[in-house]
């Protein structure tokens, strides 16, 4: 049989770039003078913009003033949901400024909080959690304009067809009045506002919230706390369910319950995509193999599925994540991203 610790190596994580959480870069130059490709580019992107119903005035006001970011490819391929330990991760963004500030921003805003989860049903502990590690509560300046970054993004090969479609869809915003060409600045991933969406994002799941309009994911703490409310609750998330929990492992070995998501019970339609959280096993069977809680108390004995995730090699941190856990993961398909969300959440109950 092999051991917990063993597993740790088989689940790493191994999903697909989301609009990562804000560092404090501040807004890189441009690139001086635009590759001549990067101009035939842009023409390009104009013409399929016409065809998409795009207005020329919005064209000739946002496409003249794109230039491509260098620091932006660099910032892309050096993501700390990939690049930094387990630990360290989630020390810095669990960190006690954010649980403080956290706990004081939730006490503060709890009515808008409270409307949110009426409405969609997410606890409020969780939409406070992921304002605070996106752009600490709404206090990280954005820097950078959205559309450079984007189309950065979109001219780079790698995920050309993505930030292409994004790059449209932040047009569109421009286009439909949703935001001022002023008002789309972002991350250097061009992802907006506080609950930090990218564009496609927003067009499906921003909201208006206090009812003045304007879908205002900016300045508007009920639109802001709303819409993230709503994308979690269109993308699976159970308002009776946590997103899981830290356990204890075995100290020796255990049975071997990490397979394929053929093997045990079928996990949550939206996890289902998401292979590298391996087997799902009642909290029964994780029970039965020596899992429980990080107090050496029994596993609740309810009817929910769940996937183990191990952190670090060698460090027994592991964690049972449950239907909801994907959910998060739809906001940023990497497991640190939501352990980091649930984690701190949960210093908020």
């Amino acid at each position: 049989m092999q051991s917990f610790k063993s597993l740790a190596a088989a689940l790493m994580l191994a999903t697909t770039m989301s609009a990562p959480s804000l560092g404090n870069d501040s807004a890189e130059a441009k690139t001086p003078a635009q590759d001549p490709a990067f101009t035939e580019w842009l023409a390009g992107v104009r013409s399929e913009a016409l065809s998409r119903g795009i207005g020329e005035a919005t064209l000739d006001n946002v496409l003249p003033g794109i230039s491509p970011i260098e620091r932006v490819i660099k910032s892309d391929k050096a993501q700390p949901e990939f690049k930094e330990t387990y630990a360290t991760y989630l020390q810095k963004r669990v960190s006690d400024w954010r649980k403080a500030k956290g706990a004081e921003m939730v006490v503060a805003h709890a009515d808008a909080l409270a409307a949110a989860t009426e409405k969609y049903g997410v606890q409020g502990r969780v939409i406070a959690a992921i304002w605070g590690i996106e752009t600490n509560y709404g206090t990280i300046p954005l820097t950078y304009s959205a559309f450079d970054t984007i189309a950065t993004l979109a001219y780079d090969k790698r995920r050309a067809d993505r930030f292409r479609r994004e790059l449209f869809a932040a047009l569109e915003i421009v286009d439909s009045g949703y935001a001022d060409l002023d008002e789309m600045k972002s991350s250097w991933a061009g992802a907006l506002g506080q609950p930090q969406f990218m564009p496609e994002a927003y067009l499906r799941f921003a909201v208006d919230m206090d009812g003045d309009g304007h879908r205002n994911i900016w300045t508007s703490h009920a639109d802001v706390f709303g819409s993230i409310a709503h994308y979690l609750n269109m993308n699976g998330w159970k308002g009776n369910e946590t997103w899981g929990r830290p356990v204890r492992l075995p100290k020796k070995g255990g049975a071997d319950m990490v397979g394929q998501q053929a093997d045990g019970v079928a996990p949550p339609a939206h996890c289902k995509a998401y292979k590298t959280l391996g087997g799902w096993r009642s909290l029964a069977d994780w029970q039965a193999a020596g899992i429980r809680r990080l107090s050496g108390d029994d596993l609740p004995a309810v009817d929910i599925a769940a996937a183990l995730v191990v952190g670090d090699e060698d460090d027994d941190q592991a964690y049972l994540v449950y239907g909801n856990f994907c959910s998060i993961m739809r906001y940023n398909p990497a497991f640190r991203y939501a352990l980091a969300v649930g984690l701190l959440s949960d210093t908020f109950k």
